[in-house]
C-alpha cells in the first residue's frame, strides 16, 4: 500500500491452495472479505482478490496476466517471505525465469522480526552488479517517501566497490548521473571500499543494522548460480526489499 499510495494502484493477490470447489470458492470468498476490510482500513489503492489454484507456479502464471486495473499494464511483482523461515523462497526461485519471461520487475521483501521499526532511514546499496537495478531501486525509495508513514525518512545512498577498482567504478557512476540516468548527487552517495576477499554482505549488515529497511539488487546469473543463499546472509539487519529490475529504468 506505501509504493501504491502515491504513484498508481496495486492488486493484492492472496493464494489459496488446491482445486476449485464449493469448499475453497467459500474459503476464498471469506478471503477476499477480510482483505477488503483490511484495505478499507489503511485507506490504500490496492485492489484485493483471491485465486484458488493447486500450485504456486500456477497461481504466478495467472497473476502475470491479470490486467491492470488504472488503465495501465502490470509490470512488477511483489512477493514476502521471513528471513528466517525462508521455505517459500524456492517457490519464488523456482518461478523466476516465468517471470523473466514476460519482463517483470520483481522485487522480494524478506521480513525480520525488527519490521519496519520507526521508519525514518532507508538504505540503498549499489554494487558493480546494479546499473540496471539502480534507477527501481532509487525510484522505489523515493517513492516509500511519499506516504506519511514514511515522510520523516532519509534516504542514504551506498556504492560499494573492490578497492582496486573504486576508481573505475566511481567514474563509471558519475558519468551515468552526469547523463541524466541516475536521479541521484553524487553528494548523495557514500563510496565504501572494500577487499576483494570480503564479503559485501558483512559491510552491509554492519553499515545498515540500524535502518529501517534496506534496499539491495539482485541479478538472474546469481540467483542461477547460488538459489537461495543469494537472499541469505543478511541476520544482523531489518527488512530487506530485494530488487531485480527487468531492464534500466528512464526516470524523468
Amino acid at each position: 500500500r506505501w509504493i501504491s499510495h502515491k504513484y498508481g494502484f496495486g492488486t493484492y493477490i492472496h493464494f489459496i491452495k488446491g482445486f476449485l470447489s464449493r469448499e475453497t470458492f467459500e474459503e476464498a470468498t471469506e478471503a477476499k472479505m477480510r482483505l477488503i476490510d483490511m484495505a478499507n482500513v489503511s485507506g490504500s489503492n490496492v485492489y484485493v482478490d483471491t485465486l484458488v489454484s493447486p500450485s504456486f507456479t500456477s497461481i504466478v502464471a495467472q497473476a502475470i496476466q491479470l490486467p491492470g486495473i488504472s488503465g495501465s499494464e502490470n509490470n512488477l511483482l511483489l512477493f514476502e517471505f521471513h528471513k528466517n523461515h525462508p521455505e517459500h523462497l524456492k517457490d519464488i526461485i523456482d518461478n523466476f525465469g516465468l517471470i523473466q519471461s514476460v519482463n517483470f520487475d520483481l522485487i522480494l521483501l524478506g521480513s525480520s522480526e525488527k519490521g519496519f521499526g520507526l521508519k525514518k532511514q532507508v538504505h540503498v546499496w549499489i554494487t558493480p552488479y546494479d546499473f540496471q537495478n539502480a534507477n527501481l531501486m532509487i525510484l522505489l525509495a523515493y517513492i516509500l517517501l511519499g506516504h506519511k508513514d514514511w515522510e520523516k525518512a532519509t534516504i542514504n545512498i551506498f556504492a560499494i566497490f573492490p578497492e582496486e577498482a573504486v576508481d573505475k567504478e566511481r567514474a563509471k557512476l558519475f558519468d551515468l548521473i552526469n547523463g541524466g540516468q541516475l536521479p541521484i548527487s553524487p553528494q548523495n552517495i557514500e563510496f565504501i571500499t572494500k577487499q576483494i576477499e570480503t564479503d559485501p554482505k558483512v559491510i552491509i549488515n554492519k553499515k545498515s543494522l540500524n535502518a529501517d529497511l534496506t534496499i539491495v539488487g539482485f541479478i538472474d546469473k546469481a540467483v542461477k548460480h547460488r538459489g537461495s543463499d543469494e537472499f541469505q546472509g543478511y541476520d544482523d539487519i531489518g527488512n530487506i526489499l530485494y530488487v531485480h529490475a527487468s531492464e534500466s529504468k528512464e526516470i524523468k
